[in-house]
């Protein structure tokens, strides 16, 4: 990662510069004992004073080792030097877990990350449900997951069809908490985390409805378990409710993704189209 001191960042401290950029103490610490932090490509210290023109380059010694590289056909979004952003279809796990050890989207990366020649850990921004298809995001630089997550979250957007017919525009604000004695389960309840869901209807029939979903958090099935609640069910969530007459899997896309990329100092919106399988249910409509 290759940063460039500007005119009004002269005579800041290297420390006071990366600080300014968004990163966190530890995020310097672990750049500097678990790579390198140069200027002008020399091993500088922190206190060092900058010149506008200098160049900040930042540097990991870091492998995938954390997960086993898996050959997989990948549909890459967007990349660049430090951020992958990839479609995940339906019925795929993003990140290797108890149950799924291997085949998972973070293998492909992996393997992805390998062929490039690309030494970084698998960092995803943000994860979808196996079910879930849409829009993931990783980070190739320990600092771009940081800020995207706690600095400044990107928007995340979605597409789903649901039970029943609904009107209009409304927020869910209802806290999430794990169901007692699942694994799996979340539920509705005033000891949970707090969750924020907006949604619109975009088309409707007496069976079903088509929304635009934006989500304000990211809790485990937040958008499954507050449309549940509101008596309406994602198609094909029979977790929650839903019968799977009309899809193999819960009717949900992740469609969009928009942030501010911190390097390169813009806006940067992704678009994935809908899969086949949830435009097959729009027909029913």
């Amino acid at each position: 990662m290759r940063l460039i001191v500007r005119e009004n960042e002269k005579g800041f401290t290297l420390e006071n510069f990366l600080r300014e950029k968004a990163f966190s103490k530890r995020l310097i610490r672990i750049y500097k004992w678990q790579g390198e932090i140069l200027v002008n490509g020399i091993k500088e210290n922190v206190k060092r004073i900058l010149q506008p023109g200098d160049a900040i380059d930042l540097i990991l010694f870091e492998t995938n080792f954390d997960v086993v590289p898996e050959e997989m056909n990948l549909d890459v979004c967007y990349e660049d030097e430090e951020l992958l952003i990839v479609n995940k279809p339906p019925g795929l796990v993003v990140h290797p877990t108890k149950r799924y050890q291997s085949s998972t989207l973070a293998n492909g990366i992996a393997a992805y990350f390998e062929k490039k020649g690309l030494k970084s850990l698998i960092r995803p921004i943000n994860r979808l449900d196996k079910g879930t298809s849409g829009l993931v995001l990783f980070a190739k630089e320990p600092f771009m997951q940081y800020y995207l997550q706690i600095v400044k979250p990107m928007s995340k957007f979605y597409f789903a069809i649901v039970e029943g017919k609904m009107e209009g525009e409304g927020r869910i604000d209802l806290s999430i908490a794990r169901k007692p004695q699942s694994g799996i389960e979340r539920m509705v309840s005033k000891e949970g985390d707090r969750a924020i869901t907006d949604y619109k209807v975009v088309k409707n029939s007496e069976k079903f409805s088509f929304l635009k979903v934006k989500i304000e958090t990211g809790r485990t099935h937040q958008i499954r378990v507050h449309l549940s609640y509101i008596g309406h069910p994602i198609v094909g969530d029979t977790l929650y409710g839903s019968s799977d007459g009309y899809i193999k899997r819960h009717a949900l896309h992740a469609y969009r993704v928009t942030f501010v990329h911190p390097l390169k100092e813009k806006s940067i919106s992704i678009y994935s189209p809908l899969p086949e399988d949830i435009k097959n249910l729009l027909k029913l409509f």
